[in-house]
């Protein structure tokens, strides 16, 4: 338990602080919060226009580094609140189709698939809900807290726990199936990548910035590389963890760890056919040329998929702790912390609209044809149309 919590209070330090190398100051008293760049005026290139706005659900718990993105599937969009309340909601009209509230706070999710919805809980359990009507079908028992997504495939799910285990449960009986250990280091970000299934592989990023290939039938390690190599004198400088989930493309795994690389891994030999210095411990977005990034500094960055080199990077919001970017056609969309919801150029850039909403945004917008749905801490779920 000691260990657990030994992790889990780095990251608040980070995130309030912005940089884990400023730890040592803000832990000796002084007030080294990286101030939110003051907003400019830009000229809308883009309207954002409000169709409607719900409250789902009573307002969440600080969730900053929870990945709890709302998952759009057909005509209803789900989502998830770290107070314990999960939502289908019509994606049209915003009505609310079904509500339940669990137990426990909700860490990760809601992972959504072949009927079923998955959501991590703080007590080392993951909620497996059925699709319809979010009636409880199992909980599984975990050795921690499942942070990440849970990946669901057709016959199982696999949950990667915090402290370094990969399990796989059968979905209809809820059986275990297998677990494999990779370990963990003895500090931690209180964040964590998600398996991404690929050719019944999964593909895991830990904390230790090892990536492995497990066999999904029976959990046996099929390959395991280095993406990060601690550096450092301190257990702050040697923080390498993979947070952010890995994007695979064809045979390309795109990965980026926290004070580590950012690059692209070939998954037939692998080598890497790029890396670049970078700290990152959001998820990333990718489009057919160029792959987007929020670093560990709120800086975001266009680089090309082929070979790393920077196509732009847009410093002007630095400081206001903004979410993983998400793409709508060729155009970016980020939210921050103060309630801004930004619109940039995929090209350039370059702001094309803001608006302002009513409430924090810690989680990144969902994204459906020309619709963003935008979930603020207070509750509040509003669907926006770009034109």
């Amino acid at each position: 338990m000691i260990y657990l919590k030994r992790k889990f209070l780095l990251l608040g330090l980070c995130l309030l602080v912005q940089s884990c190398t400023l730890v040592d100051d803000y832990l000796l008293g002084k007030d080294n919060t990286i101030k939110p760049t003051p907003l400019t005026e830009i000229k809308p290139k883009l309207k954002l226009v409000d169709n409607w706005s719900v409250i789902t659900n009573k307002p969440s718990k600080s969730s900053s580094y929870l990945k709890l993105k709302p998952v759009v599937k057909g005509n209803i969009i789900y989502i998830a609140n770290a107070s314990g309340e999960v939502d289908a909601v019509n994606k049209d009209s915003g009505k609310i189709i079904w509500s339940k509230q669990l137990p426990n706070s909700i860490v990760s999710g809601p992972a959504v698939a072949h009927g079923y919805i998955a959501l991590g809980t703080n007590r080392s359990t993951v909620i497996l809900l059925r699709e319809s009507d979010g009636e409880q079908l199992h909980k599984f028992k975990i050795s921690g807290e499942a942070l990440s997504k849970p990946a669901i495939i057709s016959d199982k799910i696999i949950i990667k726990t915090i402290d370094g285990y990969l399990y796989g449960f059968d979905l209809k009986t809820g059986q275990k199936l297998w677990s494999a250990e990779h370990g963990s280091p003895s500090l931690i970000l209180k964040a964590s990548s998600s398996p991404i299934i690929v050719n019944k592989l999964a593909i895991v990023g830990f904390s230790d910035g090892k990536l492995d290939a497990i066999d999904t039938e029976n959990g046996r390690i099929i390959w395991q590389r280095s993406i990060a190599y601690a550096n450092g004198s301190s257990d702050v400088e040697r923080l390498v963890d993979i947070d952010a989930d890995p994007i695979i493309r064809g045979d390309i795994a795109y990965l980026a760890s926290y004070q580590g690389y950012i690059g692209a891994l070939s998954l037939t030999d692998g080598q890497f056919i790029w890396r670049k210095a970078g700290s990152v411990y959001k998820n990333m977005a990718v489009d057919n040329s160029t792959l987007y990034i929020t670093d560990s500094n709120d800086v975001l960055w266009a680089l090309n998929r082929n070979d790393g080199k920077v196509k732009w990077k847009q410093v002007a919001l630095k400081g206001r702790v903004l979410t993983e970017p998400t793409i709508l056609g060729n155009r970016l969309v980020v939210g921050d912390r103060s309630g801004f919801l930004h619109v940039l150029s995929t090209s350039s850039g370059e702001f094309i609209a803001r608006k302002e909403l009513n409430g924090t945004i810690d989680i990144s917008p969902a994204i459906s044809g020309n619709s963003i749905y935008v979930m603020t801490a207070n509750g509040n779920l509003s669907k926006l149309t770009a034109s």
